[in-house]
């Protein structure tokens, strides 16, 4: 430590190897770094402080949830923690609601959320605060779509995908006509694409992976997923991906606000890498877990950084937010983010509507309440 600046530990556990590695948990890992050394020293009830983020492999599932969670809790004395990945969060949550530690988690459903679980909250993005947004625009923009087929990974993320999907297609009205679910390891999808195609769906919610085979085939809907980088193009061919549509807010495309634009800027001069929606959310929560201590005035005093988070509001590059959802969890622990609409076309990643974190959340009670 410096003289005078004291550390405040942070927990996290990524899954840095494999697949997932590569998509989600070296970007996010770059995502936490890069906002720790932009934030530097941080003033903490007169004392200053910088974060020591102590990262591990979760690898994306529920044995690396717990033995991340048990490693940082036990042996590096963590108060506060994230875990991403559905399995794994849902792994670590008892050891971190048991032992008190704030745990904030990534890609998980409204499950893991509610007042038995007081400790937890979820900073990035949720699918059902996000996933009726798509329904309700697709009503007014796409009035062709009719039925609509589900593909995703059998592992808790799908199934928070899935399980925010089925009710909203419904409540707008659309036919669900399959629901499947591949294992998170498969590489040949054709199998999955005949089935997929045999239902001749308007609308398909699920990764490109599926696409190419599928347009392969003949079949000429419209598909939708969550996130974007631009090597899903070029895995499914970039003819394949015009008119793509992505749910979940991803800091792509000269849309965005400035301080999003500024901020990837400076990260892709600082790491030569994307600046994609696991970096960014990464950085978010970061930037306001560090807002959340400096409002508490404590590092240590986990319910009065969870009063914090409650009721104020944070500064982010998309503006000020807040926690809500209180009607969709009961307590209240998600971050409202705004809800856009994006569409690839060409090689580019397009906003096309945006919906307020009000109407999103208003759209997600009306849906599932």
């Amino acid at each position: 430590e410096a003289e005078g600046v004291k550390e405040v530990k942070f927990g996290i556990g990524l899954p840095l190897s494999g697949l997932m590695g590569t998509i989600v948990g070296i970007p996010a890992k770059y995502g936490f770094e890069f906002a720790a050394e932009k934030i530097g020293e941080f003033t903490v009830a007169g004392e200053s402080y910088r974060w020591n983020l102590i990262i591990l492999d979760n690898h994306w599932g529920g044995a690396g949830g717990v033995a991340t969670a048990t490693k940082l809790i036990y042996e590096e004395g963590v108060k506060i923690m994230h875990q991403a990945g559905a399995d794994a969060a849902a792994a670590a949550q008892d050891i971190c609601e048991e032992a008190g530690v704030l745990l904030d988690v990534a890609g998980a459903g409204l499950a893991v959320l509610g007042p038995d679980k007081p400790h937890t909250f979820h900073t990035s993005p949720t699918y059902v605060l996000h996933t009726p947004v798509l329904f309700h625009w697709l009503t007014s923009h796409y009035p062709g779509v009719k039925t609509v087929a589900i593909a995703m990974s059998d592992d808790e993320l799908g199934y928070a995908v899935a399980d925010a999907a089925v009710p909203a297609a419904e409540h707008f009205g659309y036919d669900v006509v399959t629901v499947d679910y591949y294992p998170p390891e498969t590489m040949e999808f054709y199998p999955l694409a005949t089935k997929l195609v045999s239902k001749d769906p308007d609308l398909v919610i699920g990764h490109v992976l599926t696409l190419k085979p599928m347009k392969e085939m003949g079949w000429d809907g419209l598909t939708a997923f969550i996130g974007w980088t631009s090597g899903f193009g070029d895995i499914a061919g970039w003819e394949n991906v015009q008119g793509f549509l992505i749910y979940q807010p991803n800091p792509l495309g000269g849309d965005q606000p400035k301080p999003v634009r500024d901020f990837a800027r400076e990260f892709r001069e600082r790491y030569g890498a994307s600046f994609t929606m696991c970096v960014w959310y990464s950085a978010t929560i970061l930037y306001v877990m560090t807002e959340a201590l400096q409002k508490a005035g404590t590092v240590d005093d986990v319910d009065k950084i969870i009063e914090m988070l409650e009721t104020e509001t944070f500064d982010t590059t998309v503006g000020p937010l807040r926690y809500g959802g209180e009607e969709l969890d009961g307590i209240g622990h998600m971050l409202l983010w705004p809800a856009p609409i994006a569409e690839i076309r060409d090689h580019s990643y397009h906003v096309i509507a945006e919906y307020t974190p009000e109407q999103a959340e208003a759209l997600a009670i009306e849906v599932y309440k």
